[in-house]
């Protein structure tokens, strides 16, 4: 039995229905907004689409927490968004020279007088086993990168230097301003730091 809608009733209804609709649409771009995550060198920003590399199951997207500082400038939650690789690459032995050459060049834009730099080119070590998945983002739009943290010995000194590898061509870069000398013979270093380095090196081997 259909019971007719008075005038009012039916006013009713139809602002609710409306309401329902509206808060679907917000849910949906709240979504959309969400499957974005930071680029290094995108036209639009500083954010790239991650849609498709989420929904395929190769990435998830971080968490971001923004400091209040970020928040007063306008900083967008998705400028500083990662990713994470579901299952990371393990780095295999043709990938070591192209590993190697770049973390020559990261230790050598250091500018800590070459000496290093021209040491780690001398000893060429196996550098696969030193690296560790970090993180993902994007070098330009749906170019996605995975970047690994590589611990390096040079004689006596520890270096960490971030190396990204692209997803499409397997090309390996620095990351520029992602390096550090963790300890230089003679002098102390974060102890955080140095239980890392002990702990890969154990893993790897010297």
């Amino acid at each position: 039995m259909v019971t007719a809608l008075s005038p009012a009733n039916l006013l009713r209804a139809l602002l609710v229905s409306a309401g329902v609709f509206v808060a679907g649409l917000s849910v949906g771009s709240a979504s959309a907004q969400d499957l974005r995550a930071m680029c290094l060198a995108c036209s639009d920003g500083f954010t790239a689409d991650a849609t498709k590399w989420v929904k395929n199951g190769m990435y998830r997207l971080d968490a971001v927490t923004l400091t209040d500082d970020e928040r007063e400038m306008g900083v967008e939650a998705d400028e500083k968004r990662k990713m994470t690789r579901i299952k990371p690459l393990v780095l295999g032995a043709d990938e070591n020279d192209a590993l190697v050459q770049a973390s020559v060049n990261a230790i050598g834009a250091m500018g800590n007088s070459g000496r290093d730099e021209i040491l780690l080119q001398t000893q060429w070590p196996n550098l696969t086993r030193r690296a560790r998945y970090a993180y993902s983002l994007f070098t330009a739009e749906d170019q996605p990168a995975d970047f690994y943290k590589v611990y390096v010995r040079v004689g006596r000194n520890q270096y960490v230097v971030v190396i990204g590898r692209d997803v499409e061509t397997g090309e390996f870069a620095m990351r520029p301003g992602k390096w550090r000398l963790i300890n230089e013979y003679g002098n102390p270093g974060s102890p955080e730091d140095l239980e890392q380095f002990k702990k890969v090196e154990a893993s790897a081997g010297r």
